[in-house]
Protein backbone atom coordinates (compact mmCIF):
# COMPACT_ATOMS: atom_id res chain seq x y z
CA UNK A 1 0.00 0.00 0.00
CA UNK A 2 2.87 2.34 0.85
CA UNK A 3 4.50 1.77 -2.57
CA UNK A 4 1.19 2.32 -4.35
CA UNK A 5 0.71 5.59 -2.44
CA UNK A 6 4.32 6.61 -3.29
CA UNK A 7 3.81 5.77 -6.97
CA UNK A 8 0.58 7.78 -7.02
CA UNK A 9 2.32 10.84 -5.51
CA UNK A 10 5.21 10.59 -8.02
CA UNK A 11 2.70 10.23 -10.85
CA UNK A 12 0.75 13.33 -9.70
CA UNK A 13 3.96 15.36 -9.34
CA UNK A 14 4.99 14.35 -12.87
CA UNK A 15 1.59 15.45 -14.23
CA UNK A 16 1.85 18.80 -12.44
CA UNK A 17 5.42 19.32 -13.70
CA UNK A 18 4.49 18.51 -17.33
CA UNK A 19 1.36 20.67 -17.28
CA UNK A 20 3.28 23.65 -15.87
CA UNK A 21 5.71 23.66 -18.83
CA UNK A 22 4.93 26.67 -21.06
CA UNK A 23 6.64 25.17 -24.16
CA UNK A 24 9.23 27.98 -24.19
CA UNK A 25 12.09 25.55 -24.49
CA UNK A 26 10.49 23.87 -27.49
CA UNK A 27 9.70 27.17 -29.25
CA UNK A 28 13.27 28.40 -28.84
CA UNK A 29 14.61 25.17 -30.28
CA UNK A 30 12.63 25.91 -33.44
CA UNK A 31 14.42 29.25 -33.90
CA UNK A 32 17.76 27.49 -33.93
CA UNK A 33 16.88 26.25 -37.41
CA UNK A 34 17.65 29.75 -38.69
CA UNK A 35 21.20 29.79 -37.34
CA UNK A 36 22.54 32.81 -35.56
CA UNK A 37 19.71 35.06 -36.77
CA UNK A 38 16.40 33.96 -35.18
CA UNK A 39 14.94 37.22 -36.55
CA UNK A 40 14.47 35.38 -39.87
CA UNK A 41 11.91 33.10 -38.25
CA UNK A 42 9.44 36.00 -38.20
CA UNK A 43 10.63 37.83 -41.34
CA UNK A 44 8.79 37.92 -44.64
CA UNK A 45 11.35 37.33 -47.42
CA UNK A 46 10.62 38.07 -51.09
CA UNK A 47 12.91 37.87 -54.08
CA UNK A 48 12.42 38.83 -57.71
CA UNK A 49 14.61 38.80 -60.78
CA UNK A 50 14.57 41.51 -63.45
CA UNK A 51 14.01 40.30 -66.12
CA UNK A 52 12.58 37.00 -64.93
CA UNK A 53 14.17 34.94 -67.68
CA UNK A 54 16.30 35.32 -70.77
CA UNK A 55 15.51 38.47 -72.76
CA UNK A 56 16.72 39.23 -76.27
CA UNK A 57 16.06 42.04 -78.74
CA UNK A 58 17.53 41.66 -82.20
CA UNK A 59 17.29 44.52 -84.70
CA UNK A 60 18.65 44.85 -88.26
CA UNK A 61 18.67 48.39 -89.67
CA UNK A 62 19.64 49.71 -93.08
CA UNK A 63 20.34 53.44 -93.08
CA UNK A 64 20.34 55.88 -95.99
CA UNK A 65 24.01 56.74 -95.28
CA UNK A 66 25.21 53.30 -96.54
CA UNK A 67 25.44 51.81 -93.01
CA UNK A 68 23.77 48.53 -92.13
CA UNK A 69 23.60 47.70 -88.44
CA UNK A 70 22.79 44.42 -86.67
CA UNK A 71 22.32 44.53 -82.90
CA UNK A 72 21.49 41.69 -80.56
CA UNK A 73 20.80 43.08 -77.10
CA UNK A 74 20.37 40.32 -74.52
CA UNK A 75 20.74 39.29 -70.88
CA UNK A 76 23.67 37.38 -69.52
CA UNK A 77 24.17 35.39 -66.35
CA UNK A 78 27.81 36.47 -66.12
CA UNK A 79 27.13 39.57 -64.05
CA UNK A 80 24.21 39.93 -61.68
CA UNK A 81 23.63 43.01 -59.56
CA UNK A 82 21.67 42.77 -56.31
CA UNK A 83 19.77 45.42 -54.43
CA UNK A 84 18.32 44.58 -51.03
CA UNK A 85 15.78 46.71 -49.23
CA UNK A 86 15.19 45.86 -45.60
CA UNK A 87 12.20 46.98 -43.57
CA UNK A 88 11.04 45.88 -40.17
CA UNK A 89 9.90 42.29 -40.55
CA UNK A 90 10.49 42.24 -44.34
CA UNK A 91 13.43 41.66 -46.66
CA UNK A 92 12.92 42.46 -50.35
CA UNK A 93 15.65 41.40 -52.72
CA UNK A 94 15.74 42.39 -56.39
CA UNK A 95 18.27 40.79 -58.71
CA UNK A 96 19.06 42.77 -61.86
CA UNK A 97 20.63 40.81 -64.70
CA UNK A 98 23.40 42.38 -66.74
CA UNK A 99 22.82 43.09 -70.43
CA UNK A 100 25.20 43.41 -73.34
CA UNK A 101 24.88 43.91 -77.06
CA UNK A 102 26.51 42.02 -79.91
CA UNK A 103 27.03 44.64 -82.60
CA UNK A 104 27.88 44.31 -86.31
CA UNK A 105 28.31 47.43 -88.42
CA UNK A 106 28.59 47.30 -92.21
CA UNK A 107 29.52 50.21 -94.46
CA UNK A 108 28.86 49.77 -98.19
CA UNK A 109 28.37 46.02 -97.64
CA UNK A 110 31.76 45.62 -95.89
CA UNK A 111 31.96 44.58 -92.26
CA UNK A 112 33.80 47.38 -90.46
CA UNK A 113 33.09 46.47 -86.81
CA UNK A 114 32.00 43.34 -84.98
CA UNK A 115 32.07 43.85 -81.22
CA UNK A 116 30.40 42.81 -78.00
CA UNK A 117 29.47 46.03 -76.21
CA UNK A 118 29.15 45.58 -72.46
CA UNK A 119 29.56 47.66 -69.35
CA UNK A 120 33.33 47.11 -69.25
CA UNK A 121 33.59 48.83 -72.64
CA UNK A 122 32.63 52.10 -70.92
CA UNK A 123 35.68 52.65 -68.65
CA UNK A 124 33.84 52.01 -65.40
CA UNK A 125 36.90 52.77 -63.25
CA UNK A 126 36.41 56.49 -63.90
CA UNK A 127 32.79 56.43 -62.76
CA UNK A 128 31.83 54.63 -59.52
CA UNK A 129 28.13 55.17 -60.29
CA UNK A 130 28.54 53.09 -63.44
CA UNK A 131 30.14 50.25 -61.50
CA UNK A 132 26.84 49.54 -59.69
CA UNK A 133 24.72 50.05 -62.83
CA UNK A 134 23.52 47.78 -65.60
CA UNK A 135 22.99 48.50 -69.31
CA UNK A 136 19.29 49.28 -69.62
CA UNK A 137 19.16 50.02 -73.33
CA UNK A 138 21.33 49.94 -76.44
CA UNK A 139 19.67 51.37 -79.53
CA UNK A 140 20.48 52.97 -82.83
CA UNK A 141 20.11 56.75 -82.90
CA UNK A 142 19.24 57.40 -86.55
CA UNK A 143 18.78 61.15 -86.04
CA UNK A 144 22.31 61.66 -84.63
CA UNK A 145 23.93 59.44 -87.28
CA UNK A 146 25.68 61.26 -90.14
CA UNK A 147 27.09 60.22 -93.52
CA UNK A 148 30.43 59.34 -91.90
CA UNK A 149 29.33 57.71 -88.64
CA UNK A 150 26.56 55.79 -86.97
CA UNK A 151 25.51 56.61 -83.40
CA UNK A 152 24.05 54.34 -80.72
CA UNK A 153 22.37 55.59 -77.55
CA UNK A 154 23.35 53.61 -74.47
CA UNK A 155 21.59 54.03 -71.13
CA UNK A 156 22.80 52.59 -67.84
CA UNK A 157 20.64 52.43 -64.71
CA UNK A 158 21.95 52.36 -61.15
CA UNK A 159 19.14 50.86 -59.03
CA UNK A 160 20.80 51.69 -55.70
CA UNK A 161 21.05 55.40 -56.47
CA UNK A 162 18.02 55.37 -58.83
CA UNK A 163 20.15 57.23 -61.37
CA UNK A 164 20.46 57.03 -65.17
CA UNK A 165 23.74 57.48 -67.04
CA UNK A 166 23.64 58.13 -70.81
CA UNK A 167 26.38 57.59 -73.38
CA UNK A 168 26.73 57.58 -77.14
CA UNK A 169 28.67 54.81 -78.84
CA UNK A 170 29.87 56.21 -82.18
CA UNK A 171 31.26 54.10 -85.06
CA UNK A 172 32.79 55.68 -88.17
CA UNK A 173 32.90 54.22 -91.69
CA UNK A 174 36.31 52.53 -91.21
CA UNK A 175 35.21 50.77 -87.99
CA UNK A 176 36.86 52.96 -85.37
CA UNK A 177 34.65 53.77 -82.42
CA UNK A 178 34.62 56.15 -79.50
CA UNK A 179 32.37 56.80 -76.55
CA UNK A 180 31.04 60.13 -75.38
CA UNK A 181 28.99 60.94 -72.31
CA UNK A 182 25.72 62.72 -72.97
Amino acid sequence: MKTLFLKLIIFLLAIIWISSCDQTRFRNKGNQLFGENPYLATTNYTSKEVPEGYAEIQIDSALANNFVVNTKYHTTDDKILKVEKNKLGEIHKTVYKEFHSDLSVYYKNNLVLKKRVEKDTFNIKDNPMLEAAFMQSFKLNEIASTTNEVVFSVTFYNPSAENYIDYEFVVDKIGDYYIRKV
